[in-house]
């Protein structure tokens, strides 16, 4: 099926990334995306986590007290999973409990270090490799309609219909947009036919799992 540009109300035509300013808002949304795919998979262990106090609240707390409280979350998370890998079904409560602790605990450890590149700053790295570089003639573009998302580039064109959508992220510059194994990244300073408030209703409409980033 293929869908035509003049016929679609929203297109894109790429342009060179900016990606110094991208990276932190595209680590965000894959990070954001992960943890979203996570609480889907593990509904019952991030429960247990969402009930443990965040090592980051309490403005008082320094430094030095989140990572000792990191280390003990960490210790009592390995001691209440070892036994309870040993018999998982007898001692399910201390195994989610200890699993929910490691993380706790990992991620209080990440959030201390000094000068750190968070997680995924290094997916965003890859995503956004190349994309600085001036597009090639004839220049690479998407559209959307209601039907789905049209991409054109090098005299090919595909069509990806919204029910081959995973999920869409809205940042303050992008979108980004996961479909079968493919992630593509729209800058909406490319957007030259429509306007992004419209497509981010669209988008909200048709794609079962839409975000925004704040």
């Amino acid at each position: 099926m293929k869908s035509s540009h003049c016929d679609d109300p929203y297109l894109f035509q790429i342009s060179s990334y900016d990606i110094s300013r991208l990276l932190p808002q595209v680590s965000k949304a894959l990070e954001k995306r992960s943890e979203y795919l996570s609480r889907q998979r593990y509904p019952n262990m991030w429960r247990h986590i969402d009930r443990l106090p965040s090592p980051s609240q309490g403005l008082s707390r320094s430094r030095l007290r989140t990572r000792l409280f990191s280390v003990l979350c960490l210790a009592a998370g390995v001691i209440l999973v070892v036994p309870g890998l040993m018999e998982p079904k007898e001692l399910l409560v201390p195994l989610v409990a200890g699993a929910a602790a490691i993380v706790l605990g990992i991620s209080g450890l990440w959030a201390t270090r000094k000068n750190r590149e968070k997680p995924f700053d290094r997916s965003a790295r890859l995503l956004l490799e190349g994309k600085d570089q001036t597009p090639e003639s004839p220049v690479p573009a998407v559209s959307f309609s209601d039907q789905g998302m049209t991409l054109s580039e090098k005299g090919e064109t595909e069509f990806v219909p919204y029910s081959d959508f995973e999920s869409a992220w809205e940042t303050e510059d992008a979108l980004l947009l996961v479909f079968g194994q493919r992630v593509t990244l729209l800058q909406k300073q490319d957007l030259v036919q429509g306007d992004v408030a419209s497509l981010s209703r669209l988008l909200s409409e048709k794609v079962a799992t839409y975000q925004f980033m704040d």
